[in-house]
């Protein structure tokens, strides 16, 4: 740096615009030289202890989409290979001048065995380095490795490991944290800085919204302090005096000296002796350039209150050196130290009558101890203007400790109540301006009046006030009695409704709070504060002395302002009243919206709080089911988002739309809409373990200047789905963008929700199968008593039920709530679940079977039925569905689209079948090694193969593990639904659509028991079994399925039934094996584990390394006592 010529020549430069990712003490990390090394060497260890051991190993190097090539350089130059990266990373290098033809980088996995993967693959960075090992384990086995090695180079890993290079392992993987980054770090930052010695530093990252004035610039630049060239500036800016001045004698840089002096000496509250003779040089000078001039006022002024003079405004200029934000900074400081004295003052000074007269006089009494300060606010006149005080030339002769202790001089009070002043002093005082803290601050009651003349008496010694002190006592016991009843009310009332409580209470808290939440006392209270957006322009002081009566006649002149608290006054009524019972909810009445507009989300948040507060599924469903018949009368639109966010979904399972958004985006956001760091978010959500409840703590006080838009459910919905389909350059700042502006518009309890939705965990103990139903339910009861009100629920809840079960079972059958809604909210309580059409494309959600130990429990079960006994495969489970246009969609056991992962399966089954038909086939996808007579292959060489992606499948060139499909299943065929037959039926199905293609497409191996000899104690069928068994475990499989053939034999969807059993090698006695694990880790608790550890991450010994090496985690089981304990 200090020998590169282009540098050189910007020594003493006006200003440096620094990158500041990195501006903290906290990220002094190594340089990028050390960690480079650390890399490459570590490489150089793999490749050698690799080659010794005659087994590759792979070493992954995480990058984003550009940065980070450096190390790949480096690598590809000391190491000698080359760097493997796919087509799109090597487009990005290409287009950067380091890809194409120079032969460092290459498309051949094979060529090399130093991989680069993208960011967040190996792991995610925020709060705390989490690895996963499970996507690393997937990509080594995909690429052929039994061993791998990661980097995850980024400056943000220094923060939470101070010293070293941090390594997680697991097994056969190992992932290094290098504190490596293009960012400059501290110390690098300051020396750069100091080495340049510019004028000014203008930071360009950590700024809030962008603003070069804001408190987070100058806490950025505070760290280049005594780094710039600070006497350069301040000379700079006395020379516009002498170059415009014609007789001033004032020399510039002996005026930077005498003001650095000053600085240094000049004790607070002292009459600097420079300032005198700037004011005289410019009184002298025809003043500022006129540009200059103009443009500092006018900036100034916008800042500082209309009642501060042009004069004034010079004054703070001249005295900040030209500073527009340091002047503007000054003016509020004194403004603060002021409030301070006066306090000091009126809490030490008791009088038996304390006289506050407004002087519109330019001085105080010449024989006042204490003068004037310098900024105050002007009183008022009758008409509520502001009057004109010449008093900015004033200064308290009190030091800021002592404002704060209060003064030791000799005439000051000894004891509360008693004065020793000969005479009673009088002071000239102005009106203080209030500070702009005081627009953040919770809403205060005033405490003053004023009348018709400048001088109001305010008499001490009434029956119950012995002192000014104990009035104030007094005061300040009323003042926290109503901020604990706001408190415990949560913002739910405005104050002076709460004065008017306590008045009725007499003073008891308790009591106003029982007040409060009873029904009729409550809607008076809320009557009262009906009228709370109001405005008053002018400032009055209460001549009232009794306590209560002080406080009462205060609020009522308090100046109405909006009530801009994120925790604002809601009726109580509204919040609470859709836990009322069905009978006497009123879906329209009782709902905090009107017909014509859109339902809010605040509907949705108020039912998820009471949902999360209510542990019984009765009262679960019948507050969700008031919810809906709310939306249902007044938005019927909305009840398709809506029930998509009461189950935290965005769109059917089946479509693979995803939210993308991880929790540093959501943290990130929460940062800046809330202003709370980092660092506080982590550590309140290691205390709460939901981010959700940390985003409504960190909101709970937040005053807002305007109240927020409301957000509507359908709002939010199609946020979410915008949110889902960003990517691409950029798209990050544009989902953070989104999410700022849904964060912003919260109110109440919304904010909680919104975030738990943001990170997919809504956590409030509800699934689809509880909303269906009470969705079924609002339904039946929109369609009887949509015009009167419910008498009673015994007449239809025969009705209730039914309507349920159709619903239930149309969402088993077909998945998609696009289809589902409409068409029940069509048909009303006439809805059936034969209804809804199935077609290929919808995926089934799949049959599952129970679990037992041994065929001999089994047979037990199937006694007298008849049953095939199946082989278990070790494999992918797969819904392979053909339409009638001849197009293939392979979806998984979950229901995700896993097409793009198998053309080979795709093209397999448009040979196979005839062009006209379509099918939903239940089968299994099974590795297979052709070259060694179709030998099975397991699961985990199965998932090496390459995924695909949603728009993009892989070439089938590219294929390295072969599949065979084993068919055992079919719940459609030609648009013939098939759930309801019988197993033997479904068989024929099969059997008539296709032709086994040995090692390719084949019918699962099957053993057939009849009804006659599905017995215990038949020892033929029983040896059959065993022997069946044993050659499906010789055959790499798992075990067997047995499955009934006529009696109960329907396929029952994303059901475990009875008719279906598996016995598999780790179920039976004698063949299954038990570890002996020790915990070695653990992981903070959320949701009902906050404040515990959970899970544990398990590990045995191996005593050829001589170490514990992970297993698993464990995660169930325990009980709260064993928690507690460890």
């Amino acid at each position: 740096m200090r020998t590169e010529p282009n540098l050189l020549e910007f020594i003493g430069a006006d200003a440096v615009f620094l990158d500041t990712t990195y501006c903290n003490p906290k990220f002094t990390f190594p340089s990028q030289e050390e960690s480079l090394d650390y890399v490459v060497n570590t490489i150089k260890w793999v490749k050698e202890e690799s080659g010794a051991a005659g087994e590759p190993m792979l070493c992954l190097i995480a990058t984003y989409v550009v940065g980070k090539e450096r190390i790949l350089l480096e690598v590809a130059r000391r190491c000698g290979c080359k760097i493997h990266v796919d087509s799109r990373k090597m487009e990005i290098l290409t287009v950067l001048g380091i890809g194409g033809e120079n032969g460092i980088f290459t498309e051949d996995a094979a060529a090399t065995d130093v991989h680069v993967t993208g960011w967040n693959i190996l792991g995610e960075t925020w709060p705390y380095f989490r690895p996963n090992f499970v996507k690393m384990k997937e990509i080594m086995l995909e690429r052929g490795y039994n061993k791998a090695v990661g980097f995850v180079p980024t400056g943000w890993m220094y923060e939470t490991k101070k010293e070293g290079f941090a390594v997680r392992a697991k097994d056969s993987l190992e992932i290094h944290l290098v504190p490596y980054s293009e960012h400059s770090s501290y110390d690098e930052l300051r020396d750069y800085v100091k080495f340049l010695h510019p004028k000014w530093v203008i930071p360009t990252v950590g700024l809030e919204g962008g603003k070069l004035d804001g408190k987070e610039a100058f806490a950025l630049q505070k760290h280049f302090a005594g780094l710039v060239d600070e006497t350069a500036n301040k000379q700079e800016f006395l020379m516009a005096f002498h170059r415009r001045s014609t007789n001033s004698t004032l020399d510039p840089e002996d005026a930077v000296t005498r003001l650095s002096q000053q600085e240094g000496k000049v004790q607070e509250g002292e009459e600097a002796t420079l300032l005198p003779a700037i004011s005289s040089a410019f009184e002298q000078s025809d003043g500022f350039p006129e540009k200059i001039t103009m443009e500092m006022k006018k900036e100034l002024s916008d800042f500082l209150p209309s009642w501060v003079s042009q004069d004034l405004i010079l004054d703070l200029l001249i005295k900040s050196g030209g500073d527009v934000v340091q002047a503007a900074t000054d003016f509020f400081e004194k403004e603060r130290d002021f409030f301070e004295e006066a306090n000091v003052s009126n809490s030490e000074t008791p009088k038996s009558e304390i006289d506050l007269t407004f002087d519109n006089g330019s001085s105080a009494d010449a024989g006042s101890q204490q003068e004037v300060p310098l900024f105050s606010q002007k009183p008022m006149d009758h008409s509520g203007k502001l009057l004109n005080l010449n008093a900015m030339k004033m200064k308290s002769n009190l030091s800021k400790r002592e404002r704060k202790r209060g003064s030791k001089s000799s005439d000051k009070p000894k004891k509360k109540g008693r004065s020793t002043a000969s005479k009673p002093s009088t002071e000239s005082s102005g009106r203080k301006q209030s500070t702009i803290t005081n627009y953040f601050a919770r809403t205060t009651t005033a405490a003053s009046k004023s009348d018709t003349s400048d001088k109001v008496t305010v008499d001490a010694n009434q029956n119950n006030v012995k002192n000014g002190d104990q009035f104030t006592d007094v005061v300040e016991s009323e003042k926290q009695s109503v901020s604990q009843l706001l408190q415990i009310v949560d913002g739910g009332m405005s104050r002076e409704s709460a004065i008017s409580l306590l008045e009725k209470a007499k003073g008891d808290v308790n009591v106003a709070v029982d007040i409060f939440y009873s029904k009729t006392d409550n809607s008076n209270v809320l009557e009262n504060d009906k009228n709370i957006v109001t405005q008053n322009s002018e400032n009055e002081m209460t001549d009232k002395s009794s306590n209560t009566g002080m406080l009462r006649n205060s609020s009522e002149s308090t100046p109405k302002i909006p009530n801009l608290c994120v925790q604002s006054y809601v009726a109580q009524s509204d919040s609470v009243s859709i836990s009322l019972p069905i009978e006497n909810y009123l879906p329209i009445e009782h709902a905090c919206w009107t017909a014509g507009q859109s339902a809010p989300y605040l509907h949705l948040a108020r039912t998820f709080d009471l949902v999360e507060r209510e542990k019984g599924k009765i009262k679960t469903t019948a507050i969700l089911c008031n919810m809906f018949r709310s939306l249902l009368a007044l938005s019927p639109d909305d009840v398709l988002p809506a029930v998509y966010l009461c189950t935290n979904k965005i769109s059917p399972d089946h479509e693979n739309i995803e939210l993308n958004i991880g929790g540093s985006l959501v943290v990130s956001a929460l940062e800046e809409a809330l202003g709370s760091s980092k660092s506080k978010i982590h550590e309140m959500y290691k205390t709460y373990g939901d981010l959700g409840d940390v985003a409504q703590e960190c909101r709970q006080n937040q005053m807002l200047l305007a109240p927020p838009r409301a957000l509507s459910i359908r709002d939010v919905f199609s946020t979410l789905r915008k949110l889902s389909a960003i990517s691409g350059s950029g798209s990050t700042g544009r989902r953070k963008v989104l999410v700022l502006h849904l964060i912003r518009s919260c109110r109440e309890m919304e904010m909680k929700f919104l975030v738990r939705t943001l990170v997919r965990n809504l956590r409030i103990g509800v699934m689809m199968k509880t909303i269906l139903p009470a969705l079924a339910h609002s339904v039946v009861i929109d369609g009887k008593y949509s015009k009167s009100p419910v008498l009673s629920l015994e007449g239809i809840k025969l009705q209730l039920q039914e309507l349920s079960t159709e619903v239930a079972e149309a969402y088993n059958v077909i998945p998609n709530l696009d289809l589902l809604i409409p068409s029940l909210l069509r048909e009303g309580a006439a809805f059936s679940a034969s209804s809804l059409e199935m077609v290929p494309g919808t995926p089934i959600p799949p049959m599952l079977a129970r679990i037992t130990n041994g065929l001999t429990q089994s047979l037990k079960l199937f006694h007298g039925r008849a049953f095939t006994c199946e082989y278990k495969y070790d494999g992918q489970r797969a819904q392979i569905h053909r339409s009638n246009d001849g197009s293939v969609q392979i979806f998984s056991r979950q229901m995700k689209e896993s097409t793009s992962r198998f053309p080979d399966l795709v093209n397999m089954i448009k040979e196979l079948c005839s062009i006209e038909s379509s099918f939903i086939l239940d089968a299994e996808v099974v590795g297979i090694d052709r070259k060694k007579g179709n030998k099975l292959m397991s699961f985990q060489e199965l998932s090496s193969r390459e995924r695909g992606s949603k728009h993009s499948s892989i070439a089938i060139q590219n294929i390295k593990v072969d599949i065979c499909v084993f068919v055992f299943d079919i719940m459609f065929c030609n648009g013939q639904r098939l759930l309801n037959c019988p197993l033997r039926q479904r068989r024929k199905y099969i059997h008539d659509l296709f032709q086994e293609k040995p090692g390719h497409f084949e019918l699962a191996q099957q053993l057939t028991v009849e009804a006659d000899e599905a017995s215990v104690d038949n020892s033929t069928t029983l040896d059959r079994m065993n022997t069946f068994f044993k050659m499906a475990c010789q055959s790499s499989c798992e075990g067997i399925m047995l499955k009934t053939l006529d009696v109960d034999a329907g396929y029952s969807a994303s059901k475990r039934c009875d008719s279906w059993l598996k016995v598999k090698r780790d179920y039976v006695e004698g063949l299954g094996d038990s570890l002996d694990l020790v915990p070695i880790g653990a992981w903070y608790g959320n949701g009902r584990k906050a404040g515990w550890f959970s899970p544990f991450l398990m590990a045995c010994y191996n005593p050829e390394y001589e170490e514990f090496q992970s297993v698993c985690r464990v995660m169930s089981g325990f009980s709260d006592e064993f928690y507690k304990e460890v």
